[in-house]
């Protein structure tokens, strides 16, 4: 009996301890109700920056997100949507906070040759701006 309880107190512990995913913070561009949609939005954008499209669900609906950059601090996040993102951003331009990284569901060809497409957003630990 005193083992199973023991045992019962080690589960319950290694639970209240597992580990939460750390929030992710995008700089959104653009959002979409549809795939197409956004996928025709980050090819009309792509002379310019390169937006990679991601899925989530807001509001018990599948919306797709443009984004720019991504970060682990939500401070980060702000300053460089003032700062260096500033001369790209509309009106339209936000945060959203993810639990975790967020699913990367189309990602534009590279500039470099055209043949590769650029790589997921990789959460910055710093913001760019100075």
């Amino acid at each position: 009996m005193l083992i199973a309880l023991m045992a019962f107190c080690a589960l319950d512990a290694q639970a209240k301890t597992k580990k939460q995913p750390r929030t992710v913070y995008y700089v959104v561009c653009g959002s979409y109700s549809s795939l197409k949609k956004a996928i025709e939005h980050s090819e009309q954008m792509s002379e310019v920056m390169f937006y990679p499209v991601y899925k989530t669900t807001a509001n018990g609906k599948t919306v797709y997100r443009l984004c720019c950059q991504c970060y682990y601090n939500k401070a980060d996040a702000e300053k460089d949507l003032e700062g260096l993102l500033s001369g790209f951003k509309g009106d339209d331009w936000w945060i959203w906070p993810s639990k975790g990284l967020a699913k990367c569901v189309y990602r534009p060809l590279s500039p470099k040759d055209g043949e590769e497409r650029i790589p997921a957003l990789k959460p910055l630990s710093e913001p760019l701006t100075e």
